[in-house]
């Protein structure tokens, strides 16, 4: 395992890390260049994969050697030339960034081996997979002199040249990395910045209470009035094209074969990629505009913390939960109140916000999903169900806590999943001492 850090008496104050994706104009050549560097990132993880899985697994068990990211980079610094000599004109840091990740994620595997070796129920970690040719195409380049520059709405891509961006960055400071990525057959690049300015001390400003829901995305309840944002449901609002554009792949898959591709389905496929991009598309601008503004308030701001994985395995909601973002919609609210001083309070997932009535605090046993308007049968008060959660949830008495931690702490400590699979090398596998970094 890599070495601690030793702390210093002198803590540095705390920096903002944002983020930027920006659209690409590329040219024939550039595309060209772009689609071979995911390729060569794809093989070197790939290759990363296969070498550390022949050096770990062995026929009695999973006792053989543990590779570390180094060793992984020199086994293919070594090999490369001979057998991938075709990456010699490209970007030598694209592979080693590629082994990284898998490195990465070889890393958190292991130590959830070890913690479920050890009896802690942890949220399940599955051991990495092959990268398939044609999906998730990226390649990625870290700080230092083969990072991306920009220089106004240009990007110098190492060994693809000046490419023009549709925009200018938003962001100041240091590019930490920069990420290329194709999406439906359009080019991003994403940027990582350590932006200048601190990390801003908490606003004074009213507390606000949401309760996240599928009808309507959230309840907001700030102490004097609810207000209610409204669920835009871009999947639902496209069921049409998309039934049309299924059918035909299903067709054409069963006339054809499954495998026998032809330019036919290959531009189904990418018609169905554009559909499913401009529904990302529509949900992210809406979320977007919401959680700024929320965050922008000041004040603290408290969200429920729901079960969306459980809420997936029904059947009925399952499309529904899809559609909302839910998880999205938090994640981007928990970043943005940081980066303008708004506290973020994240309420346990137990508390029966739904149930407890916001006049007097009496609890009902059962509350069916079906009941939408809360009745309380102590004192008589009646409320919009949402509306109800919501003051219950701006009452909540609770300690600020950083949404960071809370992320990395909910990645630790979620049980797993019940529906889970696990192999017979999974289940068997301790976590190693890593000494080679």
């Amino acid at each position: 395992m890599p070495a601690k850090r030793k702390s210093t008496s002198q803590a540095k104050p705390e920096v903002l890390y944002k983020a930027h994706r920006i659209a690409l104009d590329l040219t024939d050549r550039q595309a060209t260049l772009c689609l071979q560097h995911c390729g060569f990132a794809r093989v070197a993880g790939n290759w990363a994969l296969d070498t550390f899985r022949e050096a770990w697994f062995t026929e009695t068990g999973t006792d053989g050697e543990w590779l570390s990211d180094m060793d992984l980079r020199k086994g293919f610094n070594a090999v490369k030339r001979d057998v991938y000599s075709w990456s010699a004109d490209l970007c030598q840091h694209v592979g080693k960034n590629a082994i990284r990740h898998m490195a990465d994620g070889l890393q958190r595997w292991g130590r959830y081996c070890q913690a479920r070796n050890a009896g802690r129920k942890v949220r399940r970690v599955g051991f990495p997979k092959h990268r398939r040719k044609g999906r998730h195409m990226s390649f990625t380049f870290t700080n230092g002199r083969h990072t991306a520059r920009v220089d106004g709405q240009h990007v110098y891509i190492p060994a693809v040249g000046w490419v023009r961006m549709r925009e200018a960055l938003r962001f100041t400071g240091d590019i930490l990395s920069a990420t290329v990525s194709l999406k439906a057959g359009r080019w991003f690049v994403s940027f990582q910045v350590e932006t200048a300015d601190c990390k801003p001390a908490l606003r004074p400003g009213p507390v606000i209470g949401i309760d996240m829901g599928i009808k309507m995305l959230a309840a907001l309840w700030d102490g004097d009035e609810i207000t209610e944002i409204a669920n835009p449901r871009p999947l639902q609002a496209a069921p049409a094209e998309l039934r049309r554009v299924n059918k035909a792949i299903a067709r054409s898959c069963k006339v054809h074969g499954k495998h026998n591709h032809s330019h036919r389905r290959e531009g189904l496929y990418a018609e169905r990629q554009h559909l499913y991009a401009k529904v990302s598309h529509i949900r992210n601008d809406h979320h977007h505009k919401v959680t700024t503004a929320l965050a922008r308030r000041g004040g603290t701001v408290k969200v429920e913390t729901l079960n969306l994985s459980g809420m997936a395995q029904n059947n009925r909601l399952a499309r529904a939960v899809h559609d909302a973002g839910m998880g999205e919609f938090v994640r981007m609210l928990a970043h943005k109140c940081a980066w303008h001083g708004t506290a973020f309070v994240q309420i346990d997932r137990w508390y029966p916000s739904s149930k407890t009535c916001s006049r007097c605090g009496a609890r009902k046993q059962a509350l069916l999903l079906s009941e939408r308007t809360y009745r309380c049968v102590a004192c008589g008060f009646e409320c919009e169900r949402d509306a109800n959660a919501a003051r219950n949830i701006q009452a909540f008495h609770t300690a600020a806590r950083s949404a960071v931690a809370d992320a990395e702490t909910r990645k630790t400590d979620r049980p797993a999943g019940p529906h889970g699979r696990r192999s017979v090398n999974q289940t068997e596998s301790p976590f190693p001492v890593n000494t080679g970094s």
